[in-house]
């Protein structure tokens, strides 16, 4: 006996109708090499087809001011910038100031290890010492032999004396024997005595001669110890001199830009004082000391006006004026340059020294000018007698002659021209010609100048 469920499985072969196979779907590939002929067609209609007329782009011609600038860079730093350093040699014993540290001038800032300078004070002292006493020596002994002078030369004078009285005795005692009146024998006796007062006469002077010689001498003797009391006491004043400059102190009135030694340091003054600080004097006052071009210096006055940024700023711009153009050149590989002084006030203290100025000073400036983009200069850059190319009302580019004036690179003004404000010129990206030959479509834009249509030819 069967079961339904078997009876039903047995039966449903005969109940369904048999399965109908469906045609394939390939309606797809149709429309996709449609789209294919579509594009092909559209692609070489463009590139075969005749294209569209191309319009000239122009410019407008304006009113506005015009101005002539230099382009330079430069170091900002203190009006004042003073290196501290040091005259002796030694060994850093204490700091008293450091990175942006405000001083006064006369302030100890820092000192060195005096023991090796004392020292050597105490010896010059002791030197000086030793030459006064000297000097007193042989002061008493220049008196002593002024003595001897006194007396040679009283001796001396004793015996002219003695010689002059033995003169006369003998002049007398030849007188008498002429007479009679005294024997030959005493006249040789005065004569001998006579003789016997020039001997002593002579040797009186040569003691005197002798004492004068050693007075001289003892004079001498006492300058020299003058003199050498005169060196020691220099000594004496150099020592202390040295002494006083182990203390470093401020030179002037500002702040500490750079410290250069710790404690402990040995710093050596040779034919170069090593720099121990670097004090700017008042950061509220700064320059820039800006490098101009050989090309560009005979342009620049003090009356120029000046304007620079600093990196640390970008949207700030600082004025300045210049106070000098110094006639030294600096050469720089081959180039040349001078160096242009700019003074700037600092009250907020935003400029630091060391940072990189780009300075623009103006140099020449027009106001309410006819101007005209650079752009409409066909040939050349703008120069007197420039041209123009203005359109035709058949569509033709016709040359306009012109003067021109200053130029700030990207306008220039109009000196002598048929154009008024307002009027609009081709640029100078249109390359038309006057005898009708093809135009060709500007690929730049510019301030002022109306776009041109897309052109027919993608290809």
């Amino acid at each position: 006996m069967s079961t339904p469920t078997m009876e039903a499985v047995a039966i449903k072969p005969a109940i369904d109708p048999p399965a109908v196979p469906k045609p394939p779907r390939r309606w797809w590939l149709a429309a996709l090499a449609a789209v294919i002929t579509l594009a092909a067609a559209y692609a070489a209609w463009e590139y075969f087809g005749t294209p569209a007329a191309p319009v000239t782009p122009t410019v407008e011609i304006r009113r506005g001011d015009v101005r002539q600038t230099i382009s330079a860079t430069g170091k900002v730093q203190a009006v004042t910038t003073v290196q501290v350093g040091t005259q002796v040699s030694g060994t850093v014993s204490e700091l008293h100031a450091d990175f942006n540290s405000r001083v006064k001038a006369g302030q100890i800032i820092a000192r060195l290890d005096p023991s090796q300078i004392d020292a050597q004070l105490k010896q010059s002292k002791a030197s000086l010492a030793a030459a006064e006493a000297n000097v007193a020596s042989s002061q008493n002994m220049a008196n002593s032999q002024q003595a001897g002078v006194l007396s040679a030369k009283a001796n001396l004078d004793r015996v002219d004396a003695v010689v002059l009285e033995a003169e006369r005795a003998y002049q007398n005692t030849l007188r008498l024997v002429k007479e009679g009146v005294t024997p030959a024998r005493q006249a040789q006796t005065d004569e001998a005595i006579r003789l016997q007062s020039l001997a002593q006469k002579a040797q009186a002077a040569a003691q005197y001669a002798q004492a004068v010689a050693q007075a001289e001498s003892a004079k001498s003797q006492l300058e020299q110890a003058k003199a050498q009391a005169t060196q020691a006491r220099a000594a004496v004043e150099v020592a202390a001199v040295n002494l006083d400059r182990t203390i470093i102190r401020a030179p002037i009135d500002g702040v500490v830009i750079s410290r250069n030694v710790d404690v402990g340091q040995t710093v050596a003054a040779s034919l170069q004082a090593p720099t121990l600080f670097l004090i700017a004097n008042d950061l509220t006052k700064m320059q820039v000391l800006a490098d101009i071009d050989e090309a560009d210096v005979g342009q620049l006055s003090p009356e120029s006006a000046v304007t620079f940024t600093v990196d640390a700023f970008p949207r700030e711009t600082f004025p300045g004026h210049i106070s000098q153009i110094r006639l030294a050149p600096t050469v720089v590989q081959n180039v040349v340059t001078y160096t242009a002084v700019v003074e700037v006030a600092n009250p907020k203290l935003q400029l630091k020294p060391g940072m990189t100025a780009t300075i623009t000073a103006t140099v020449n400036e027009r106001k309410n000018v006819l101007l005209v983009p650079n752009a409409a200069f066909r040939a050349k850059a703008p120069s007197r007698g420039s041209t123009l190319w203005q359109i035709a009302p058949d569509g033709q580019l016709q040359p306009i002659k012109v003067k021109v004036g200053l130029s700030d690179g990207v306008s220039t003004e109009l000196l002598e021209s048929p154009f008024k404000e307002g009027d609009r010129i081709a640029t100078s990206t249109t390359a038309q010609g006057t005898s009708g030959d093809q135009k060709k479509q500007a690929t730049g834009t510019f301030p002022g100048a109306a776009p041109a249509a897309p052109r027919g030819r993608r290809f």
